[in-house]
């Protein structure tokens, strides 16, 4: 049977980060942060003696992509055969998503990783695409909408499900209440429900509280540090400028009883 890892944050910073344990494959998703690199580093040599079969990429934000990028300048050992992504053009990225010199300098790593150490290696995913990994499947829902300007980066997340032979998982990224509405338009409702769902931005305004009615969660996956989780900024419980206190509130009244969450770390789900 399939494992599912949720990673958990290495630093303050919010994250999102998860590996898949097939019977002879290793599949990343996303990574999390820079500041998660040697805790993706150890998990991967740890499980997979540092080999990655597949890497999906939901967006290109740095608590997203961030591992990868330094894991592969400190750690060149570790082996990447294929990358699936479908990111705005980097150029497009910083014309429309930078949120500084910092980002931008994430970016132009990342664009020369791609260009040269995995020219071969990229492949840019469709919705509808599907990937098979001995009992797992890898479905893309959603893709980039270069339409959707609004929230930009956070609205280019790609959206995929999850199937093994126990459970299904739905990765939402960070999408964004555009691009949920564009996924609920354009995607079989069945397509949606699913054993455990990823919250949509870390669970703070991300999707509209109508998404997760349409879809009806039954367990959720928070990439939420403490803070987040808590809401907490420094004042106390639900005292900060987050909404993730309302979309806890949102999802239990849907009748949600089960949460795994990023804060408690690395988290097991068998799939």
């Amino acid at each position: 049977m399939a494992e599912f890892y949720l990673l958990g944050n290495s630093t303050y910073s919010q994250m999102f980060g998860c590996v898949i344990i097939t019977e002879s494959k290793t599949i990343v998703i996303d990574g999390g942060s820079q500041g998660d690199r040697d805790q993706l580093y150890s998990f991967l040599t740890e499980k997979s003696q540092g080999h990655v079969d597949a890497w999906f990429f939901t967006h290109a934000h740095h608590d997203h992509i961030g591992a990868f990028c330094e894991l592969c300048y400190k750690y060149p050992q570790v082996e990447v055969d294929k990358i699936y992504y479908d990111f705005p053009t980097f150029d497009k990225l910083k014309e429309l998503g930078s949120r500084g010199d910092w980002e931008i300098s994430l970016w132009n790593r990342t664009e020369e990783l791609f260009s040269n150490r995995f020219d071969k290696s990229l492949f840019r995913v469709k919705k509808d695409d599907k990937f098979v990994f001995d009992d797992v499947e890898i479905t893309v829902l959603r893709a980039f909408n270069k339409d959707i300007t609004r929230n930009f980066v956070n609205n280019s997340s790609v959206v995929y499900r999850i199937d093994g032979k126990k459970s299904s998982i739905l990765i939402l990224g960070d999408l964004g209440e555009e691009g949920g509405d564009e996924v609920m338009a354009s995607c079989k409702r069945e397509l949606l429900f699913a054993d455990y769902t990823q919250m949509a931005h870390h669970g703070q305004r991300g999707v509209k509280k109508e998404f997760y009615e349409y879809i009806m969660p039954k367990k959720c996956i928070w990439a939420s540090p403490e803070w987040l989780w808590n809401n907490d900024k420094g004042g106390g419980y639900d005292t900060g400028p987050w909404y993730t206190v309302r979309t806890r509130e949102w999802v239990e009244a849907l009748g949600v009883k089960e949460h795994i969450i990023e804060k408690d770390g690395i988290q097991k789900i068998k799939i």
